[in-house]
């Protein structure tokens, strides 16, 4: 369908777990002639299925689905379909979901919570190649870029050194202090002040922190 031979639709694909809500953002769209809803889908595998056969323009995505999260999806989606554009249409307003939708490699993060004007208008934006940022989430964002992006378990037990990672490696284990330090050669003082080092570097504050970073990066890593 198209607007005019020389201005087709924008085709965009809805894929989100209520019918209600995927009945409403076609009622918001139904009277755009430049926006032209191709598919709808209530779950990722069928999102993903319905995107690779379609090959829509824009995707309009939520994050809770009901067999994946919409952030895999969205990986998932661009792999099959890398020539789509996702827009994160979500009722979430966690930074953590931002970075990590951006990551994922969506164009877009629109709360559910706009009128059918301000969606349509995001639609076009992500469709032409911009990127699109709910008003709403910008002081969020500027936050995100200032700290910098997320290290994964496994990249911020790398960024200690040697002997700190052979420290939390045998407090893992459930070794005390004193322990720690007869297996390494060290005075219990030093392996405390070695200890208040990495909580430091890792932003933490307790062992079972510690344990818990140190067990998921040997999960990433192997």
């Amino acid at each position: 369908m198209s607007a005019s031979s020389t201005n087709p639709s924008v085709r965009v694909v809805l894929i989100d777990d209520s019918p209600l809500i995927r009945l409403g953002l076609k009622a918001a769209l139904e009277d755009r002639p430049d926006i032209a809803i191709v598919g709808e889908a209530g779950t990722a595998r069928d999102g993903v299925e319905l995107c690779a056969k379609l090959k829509p323009d824009v995707v309009l995505l939520d994050l809770r689905l009901p067999d994946s999260p919409g952030i895999a999806a969205c990986r998932e989606l661009l792999k099959r379909t890398p020539q789509a554009r996702v827009l994160i249409l979500t009722s979430s307003t966690d930074e953590r979901n931002v970075q990590q939708a951006i990551t994922a490699g969506a164009c877009g993060y629109l709360l559910k919570d706009n009128d059918g004007a301000t969606l349509a208008a995001a639609i076009l934006q992500v469709a032409s190649g911009r990127s699109v940022l709910d008003p709403t989430l910008a002081d969020q964002v500027v936050r995100m870029v200032k700290r910098g992006p997320e290290l994964s378990a496994a990249d911020k037990i790398k960024s200690l050194s040697m002997q700190e990672q052979r420290v939390v490696a045998l407090l893992t284990e459930g070794r005390t202090n004193k322990e720690i330090g007869d297996e390494l050669g060290l005075t219990e003082k030093t392996v405390k002040n070695y200890l208040a080092t990495v909580f430091d570097k890792l932003g933490i504050s307790r062992r079972a922190q510690a344990a818990a970073l140190h067990t998921e990066a040997q999960r990433q890593l192997h």
